[in-house]
């Protein structure tokens, strides 16, 4: 796919890659690839979004789509609306991506997140095919409605919230996106004791990056943590739909101890389905059966689990970059929803959460590695079955390999120009001589 086609979302640098006249392609090849008669629209906090809300929805009003206006909101907020209200929707955002690129998001109330499997293609197609678009923005038409549903998507959230002790003291990072509104408006209702680094929306993003997975953003949030005031701290992404989770000490909890954490702790009826991408590790597999769960493994992507938990009605559904998915959420991705269920669990019972996800600790799980991505696919691929040609290989995304006392996944990762690269063992000099092996065959 062109450079800003990726395969769950477009996203590209501001002004060059992604502009007004490409979002006035963009939302007309979506119309006539959806079909759309309506569309709502949201957008994260960028310096670029609300002009480019302007100019797409300047586009789809006259071509007679009825524009529902939601605002400032979170990813999960527009999903959620799409699929009560049963309308196509667009997310203006670059989620974690850096401060200079902005994107969109498709979501279709009939298939949900729109990939290059479901739809992204053909309006690829038909974007390159479309001649330029003449724009001038409106900023008032029949067509164009503003929508307030804040209220009933809180609502929505704080039904899925009882028996949270406001005792649970929270320290929350929201990385200046648009998740803080929402999620401080419900942590105000639950009276629950919480403290926030970063909480004013800002397309600069002037605390640090929108993506909670760098090491600098977890800075704030661990000194915070650190002063043992705290029973669970968070770093929120750039339109929240995942988040990274603290214990008590500051110390990051691998999203495979959180998952396997919501399966033994969490509310689930028994025989229920659990989906994880192949990079998540072996222990949910360990304790999803431990628990009588059936277990779907997923290729990486949002799109991917989606389908995928939906098909099979599965309860629950993450990854190893802090995306957690639920069946009461539309079977959409939430970082709030994860939040919650987390605060539920640590409400029932004294133990911190270093203490509840020690169990699951006997296999050393890295932090998902990025590497500068270097020759063809195929090549490393083959290099590596070779080398480890006795492991228990499988290619469902990338290339997994597995041993008894230790495995990985490689990966060509699917938002950005690099190799992604999961390590998991039971002996920590093990898993770190593999590393050094695998980087070295990728250098």
């Amino acid at each position: 796919m062109s450079s800003i086609f990726h395969d769950y979302d477009i996203r590209g640098r501001y002004p060059d890659q992604i502009n007004e006249d490409v979002f006035g392609r963009l939302g007309l090849a979506v119309k006539q690839v959806l079909k759309s008669k309506k569309i709502a629209i949201a957008r994260d906090g960028r310096l670029s979004s609300d002009t480019l809300f302007l100019y797409l929805s300047s586009v789809l009003a006259p071509a007679g789509v009825k524009i529902f206006d939601l605002g400032r909101v979170s990813s999960p907020f527009c999903f959620w609306y799409s699929q009560k209200y049963k309308t196509d929707a667009l997310m203006i955002t670059a989620s974690h991506n850096p401060v200079f690129e902005n994107g969109l998001k498709i979501y279709s109330f009939k298939t949900g997140p729109v990939d290059r499997q479901s739809g992204l293609l053909k309006i690829k197609q038909k974007y390159e095919a479309m001649p330029a678009v003449s724009v001038t923005a409106v900023l008032k038409h029949k067509n164009i409605k503003k929508v307030d549903a804040r209220a009933e998507y809180q609502k929505f959230v704080l039904s899925t919230a009882k028996k949270i002790s406001p005792k649970v003291k929270l320290a929350i990072d929201f990385s200046n996106s648009v998740a803080a509104p929402e999620m401080v408006s419900v942590l105000e209702k639950l009276k629950l004791n919480f403290v926030t680094l970063n909480e004013r929306i800002s397309g600069n993003f002037p605390g640090h990056s929108p993506n909670p997975l760098e090491e600098s953003s977890q800075k704030g949030i661990r000194a915070l943590m650190k002063s043992k005031k705290f029973n669970l701290g968070a770093v929120v992404d750039g339109d929240d739909d995942r988040l990274v989770f603290f214990d008590e000490t500051g110390e990051t909890i691998d999203p495979s101890f959180i998952t396997c954490l919501m399966l033994e702790h969490g509310f689930w009826p028994k025989n229920a389905g659990v989906v994880k991408t192949v990079s998540l590790g072996r222990i949910v597999d360990e304790v999803a059966r431990a628990r009588h769960f059936k277990v779907y493994v997923s290729p990486v992507g949002r799109s991917h689990v989606f389908r995928l938990i939906k098909k099979k009605k599965a309860v629950l559904g993450a990854e190893k970059s802090g995306h957690y998915f639920f069946k009461d959420f539309y079977y959409g991705d939430s970082a709030l929803a994860a939040l919650i269920l987390v605060l539920k669990i640590l409400s029932r019972g004294p133990e911190p959460l270093s203490r509840l996800v020690k169990p699951y600790q006997k296999y050393i799980i890295l932090p998902e590695i990025n590497l500068p991505f270097q020759g063809r696919v195929d090549h490393i691929i083959k290099i590596l079955k070779e080398k480890f040609k006795n492991g228990k290989i499988s290619e469902l995304d990338g290339l997994k390999i597995d041993y008894p006392d230790w495995g990985f996944n490689l990966r060509k990762s699917n938002t950005e120009n690099l190799w992604r690269l999961a390590l998991e063992g039971l002996d920590k000099a093990e898993v770190e001589k593999r590393k050094e092996e695998i980087e070295e065959i990728l250098n």
